[in-house]
């Protein structure tokens, strides 16, 4: 009775309470991740200069590789953390007005998404954000009960202070903690399996990962999947990435609980201002960071700076992406935006995943091995050609289910109890008006 109860508290939103931009946000923030993240899938990201000149299209690849760095690169990554956070503040608000505590249900979902992160980790791609999200989510419940001014300031501390003061440290120490990491973790058992470099160490450098990417055997990937992401700072975060993520994951609660309480995505000179900031700093920004700097810079400072600055750029110019995006959600536009992305948000995670398994199936050597042709330019083409795929996929899955299907095992194993997830033929129309989370 109680388990019954408590899926009761936690059933989707009703249609009138719904925020109906955050899935067409969330489907946007998909495309991008996959804008970045099909150049790892390629290799292409891990490549020289010179082994990308004998690509297909090598004269238009430098024109794309500084779209995806201005344009793309980190902003995506950062949208859909800030869309975590957001969701997260929803649902203790839901929570907080039905008399109960979220601490029980959450630490449950997150600790279901962490072990689908892991099997994504070691079984499909070693890029995964999943395991991230996770650990970041369990330390986010930390901070539900901190006020707006002392979630802002945490968000100064993990976006800007923290990332840079660790790159310094590591500037500093060559390398710290991580260098005895390495050497642990390169001479274990599960090392055994991969590719050795000329002076006998394992590869774990990024232009070393072309190696694995265009290995025919799975002992290989599946052995790196296992190894590399602990030496690049995936899980144990050994880079300031976990600082980042768990950071926007703060400013999305700030921002969750001014969208509940004030309506901000219906104002539409607050959003008028932010595009306005975001876009006319954000881009410039991101432009200058995009170049190369001056070597004659003291690289300690150099390193603070940068790093804060990365930060900084990322997170303007996602701003600027979505108060342009609710802008033109309260336009006919619309119905375009929802065409294009609601779909493919409400499945998101089913979608996340499918990318990396197209990923690797297209451009690993175990599959067509594309990867060796593609530069940036084809690898962009790609992208609209899969995400269509994605589109198509979506709606047609929605009509017939209420939820993705990883979405549905996901609720399943939170709840330990059978959701009923086709959709009779008489609540179709309830199902497409939007009611379903």
């Amino acid at each position: 009775m109680a388990e019954t109860d408590q899926r009761a508290t936690y059933q989707p939103v009703a249609k009138g309470e719904r925020i109906h931009v955050l899935d067409a946000l969330r489907g946007f923030g998909i495309f991008g991740i996959l804008m970045i993240n099909i150049l790892d899938f390629s290799g292409y990201g891990f490549m020289t200069m010179a082994d990308r000149q004998d690509l297909m299209l090598a004269e238009w690849n430098m024109f794309f590789d500084r779209v995806h760095t201005v344009f793309f690169r980190g902003k995506f990554y950062s949208l859909f953390s800030l869309l975590f956070g957001i969701g997260f503040a929803i649902q203790i608000i839901r929570t907080s007005a039905a008399g109960r505590s979220l601490g029980r249900h959450f630490s449950r979902r997150l600790f279901i998404l962490f072990f689908i992160g892991l099997i994504h980790l070691w079984a499909i791609w070693f890029g995964d954000i999943l395991v991230l999200y996770a650990m970041c989510g369990m330390l986010l419940l930390l901070f539900r009960n901190s006020s707006d001014r002392r979630l802002l300031f945490w968000v100064l501390v993990l976006i800007f202070l923290l990332p840079g003061l660790h790159a310094l440290y590591l500037h500093l120490t060559n390398g710290g903690y991580t260098t005895s990491i390495y050497r642990w973790l390169s001479n274990s058992w599960i090392a055994a399996d991969l590719p050795q470099a000329p002076e006998g160490r394992v590869l774990y450098q990024i232009k070393d990962l072309v190696e694995v990417i265009q290995s025919s055997s799975w002992r290989t990937i599946l052995s790196f999947n296992a190894l590399g992401p602990l030496l690049r700072g995936y899980i144990i975060a050994l880079d300031a990435r976990f600082f980042k993520v768990l950071g926007i994951f703060v400013l999305g609660l700030w921002a969750g609980r001014q969208l509940i309480n004030k309506s901000l995505h219906d104002n539409r000179d607050f959003l008028i201002r932010l595009a306005g900031i975001g876009l006319l700093i954000g881009i410039p920004m991101n432009i200058l960071l995009a170049m190369d700097l001056p070597d004659q810079l003291e690289p300690g400072w150099f390193v603070l700076v940068r790093d804060s600055l990365t930060s900084l750029r990322y997170v303007i110019l996602m701003a600027g992406y979505v108060a342009v995006f609710m802008l033109l959600y309260r336009t006919w536009f619309r119905r375009v935006l929802d065409t294009l992305f609601e779909a493919v948000g409400k499945t998101a995670l089913t979608n996340y995943i499918l990318q990396s398994v197209i990923g690797i199936l297209l451009f690993y050597d175990i599959g067509l091995g594309l990867g060796k042709y593609f530069g940036s330019a084809l690898l962009t083409l790609s992208v609209l050609v899969i995400f269509a795929l994605q589109i198509l996929l979506s709606t047609w899955w929605l009509n017939c289910y209420r939820y993705g299907p990883l979405e549905w095992i996901w609720r399943v194993l939170t709840y330990g109890a059978y959701l009923p997830n086709r959709i009779v033929k008489e609540s179709r129309d309830y199902a497409r008006s939007g009611q379903v989370v």
